[in-house]
Order: structure tokens, then sequence, then C-alpha cells
């Protein structure tokens, strides 16, 4: 009764890495602008596109002027693996994984602000060649993600605002792997599903004078229900067939963690700004994951967990900002990433480790009220090497070492009306 079992394994396995974060599949700063400052803005007020860092800077722009920013970005995340035995190298396909944001804000008076955030802040696009020698753990994986936050921005007074925002978050995820026991490359097992969840995001901010301001936020964790999961099985033969059921249903949970965030921004000169932000991810609360798998045909019904054990994270970030002209305003960032993942749980389907990245981007005015914003990001990872346990069948790996790189593109406009 437990063969079936085996057909099921690599594909949870790659699942359950699918939930690591802290830097781990973060799209990156849901913003141009924020981007290139290096993602340090939970004290930053010259973008709306801080609103989803912090919501306590709503209160802040409780004036006559509506204003909304919108773009797109674009992500690349490229890894390369060296088998410990064969010593060849494979490098990950070329995909771009693509990404959006919309930020709008209106104030009822001259005290409370209503807004808007809508982005697109976790996922990733895993594509390895179809006949690698990792084939059966991970050929390609995708996530996506979507959240909704309205938020309501108090001003307590000329220097202290508070917001909170409800979050709603959709989520998407696919996984393709080859069934290695057998020859034919056609014999492979993918999974689908989508689900939702809620949470919160609630923050503070505060400034003593003109020139040196603060912030504080939370924003929970978010557990994304998928009910309606698919697991599907291709060119198994027919001596096989009951021991892997063409088609079967799943459900499953993956959380992303709650973040606490603090940040500083100073005013060095009238043109020059600098930003810190000091971020912990919560990724200690993500245990393990389980896939109920629905009982089809003489096959039973199944439950299959998966230990992660991930650690909680720390993220440093620093920005500034230098107006060059009335017109014209460059920005700048470095920051560091810690991962959650431990090296016993790494996982080809989607790699991760600590990052140190730098950024760089600009603001121009069209017009007094139209401005065009870029911004670009360059992450790179510490090597990292995985270890296969031939007596723990719930972590699937490839025994080798990893490389990873990231690249991250950001363009849209800020208007105000």
């Amino acid at each position: 009764m437990r063969q079936p079992l085996l057909f099921l394994i690599p594909v949870f396995c790659g699942l359950t890495a699918s939930s690591a974060l802290a830097s781990g599949y973060d799209s990156g700063p849901q913003g141009a602008r924020v981007l290139g400052l290096g993602g340090a803005s939970t004290a930053y007020i010259n973008s709306i596109a801080s609103l989803s860092t912090n919501p306590g800077l709503l209160g802040q722009w409780a004036d006559s002027l509506t204003r909304i920013s919108i773009g797109g970005m674009g992500q690349i995340r490229r890894a390369s693996f060296v088998g410990q035995d064969t010593y060849q190298r494979t490098d990950q396909d070329l995909v771009v994984q693509p990404g959006g944001y919309l930020y709008a804000t209106h104030a009822l008076n001259k005290r409370v602000a209503l807004g808007l955030a809508v982005t697109t802040p976790y996922g990733y696009h895993t594509k390895w060649p179809s006949t690698w020698e990792g084939r059966s753990v991970i050929q390609e994986s995708q996530l996506n993600t979507y959240f909704v936050q309205p938020t309501v921005g108090i001003r307590l007074n000329d220097n202290f605002s508070a917001g909170v925002g409800f979050v709603y978050a959709f989520g998407k995820y696919s996984q393709r792997s080859a069934l290695g026991q057998y020859d034919d490359q056609a014999a492979q097992t993918q999974l689908s599903t989508s689900g939702s969840g809620f949470g919160v995001n609630a923050g503070l901010y505060g400034r003593s004078g003109d020139k040196l301001s603060f912030g504080i936020s939370y924003r929970s964790s978010v557990q994304l229900k998928m009910n309606n999961g698919t697991l599907t099985t291709t060119g198994v033969p027919a001596r096989d067939a009951g021991l892997a059921p063409a088609g079967s249903a799943f459900t499953t949970r993956i959380t992303m963690p709650s973040t606490l965030s603090v940040g500083i921004a100073d005013r060095i000169t009238k043109k020059l700004l600098l930003t810190f932000d000091f971020s912990l991810s919560g990724w200690s609360s993500v245990d393990s994951l389980k896939l109920s798998v629905a009982a089809t045909g003489n096959t039973p019904a199944r439950t299959q967990s998966s230990v992660r054990r991930y650690e909680d994270a720390l993220s440093f970030r620093v920005g500034t900002e230098y107006q060059v002209n009335p017109k014209l305003t460059v920005l700048g960032g470095f920051h560091y990433d810690e991962t959650p993942v431990r090296d016993e749980y790494i996982n080809p389907e989607f790699l991760d480790a600590n990052r140190l990245g730098i950024s760089a981007g600009l603001s121009y005015q069209l017009s007094s009220r139209l401005a065009l914003e870029a911004a670009y990001a360059f992450d790179y990872s510490q090597l990292r090497t995985a270890r296969v346990a031939p007596t723990n069948a719930k972590v699937s790996n490839v025994a080798g070492t990893y490389r990873m790189a990231v690249n991250t593109a950001s363009m849209g406009i800020a208007v105000a009306f």
C-alpha cells in the first residue's frame, strides 16, 4: 500500500521548498522609486509606493491631492548547479517573472485618508533543462501572488500618523517533474492549485522637526488556503497504472511569514536624504506543510507531511536620494538579506541563500504633477552546497553546489491631481 506514495514524494518535497521567503521568493520592493532605494522605505515619505511597507505613512498624505502610482516589474533569477558526482554544470533556463503595482491615495479630510495598494509581492519561476540530472526532483515550478490592501490612515498631529490595512491575497502555484524510475521522458507528474488568504498590515510614522523621521510597521502572516489542487501523471506504463493514478485532487496550505520593520530617514541637506531599514521575518513559525490527496479509484486518500524547520531571517537596507535639479532625482541603495533555509533543506525548485544587493533608480518630473520613475537592482548570493540524506525521503534534493543571482527592474509613473 506504500508504493503509490513513492510517486508523490518528489512532488511534495518540491512544493515545500516554495514557501521560503526572508530574502526568499520576495519579488522585491513594490514600486520603482522604492526599488531604487534598495527597499529602505519604512520611513520614506516621498512615494506612495511606501504604502505597502508602512501604512502609517498614509496619514501624511491627507491633503487635497489624489495620488496614483502605477508600474510594471520584471525579475530574472538565474541559478547554476554543479553535480557532486558528475561535476557537470547545469544552468537554469532564462525566464522572466512579471509583476506590477498600483497605488492610490485620497484624503477624506485633513486628518483621514484612504489608500489602496495592489501588488505582486511574492513569486518566482524556476525552469531547469528537461534532461538535467535533477529532473526527478524538479523540472519547472512557478508561484504567483496578488495582494490587495485597502488602507485607512489617520494624521494624529502634524508630526505623527498611523494606518492600518486589510490584506486579501490570492496565489497560484504549479510544478512539473520527471518520474525518474522510467526511461521515457514523457513520464512526468504535474500539479497545480490556487487559493486565497487574509492578513493585516499596520504602521506608525513620526518625525522630529524637518530632518529626522522614523517608521515602524507590522505585517501579519498570510496563509493561502489551496483547496482545488489537481495532481496528474502521464507516461506511466500500463503495468504501474494502479500505482500512479492519472489524476487526483489535493488540498494544501502555503504560509507567508509575518514581518516587523523599523526605519529611519535623515535629511542630511536640502537635496540629500538617507534612509535605513531593519526587518525581521518570522519564518520560525513555518515548521511543516501537509499535502492531503483525495482517494482515486483503488488508491486510498493519504496525507503526506514534510518538515521544514525554517529560521527567522533578518534584512538590512540603506537607501539614498539626491535631487540633482528640480526635475531629476536619483536614487541608490544597498541591502543584505538573510535566508531562512537551512543547508539540509536546500532544494533546486527554489534556491535561496544569504544575498548582497545594490540598486539604482531615478525620478524625472515630466510636469509639476506627473513623474516618470525607473529602477534596477542586482543581488548576488553565497555559494550553497546540498547533500542528499538517503534516510530522509521527506527532503528531495540533488547533491552538488548552487550559485544564484537575481536581476529586478521596474518602471512606472506617479501622478497627483
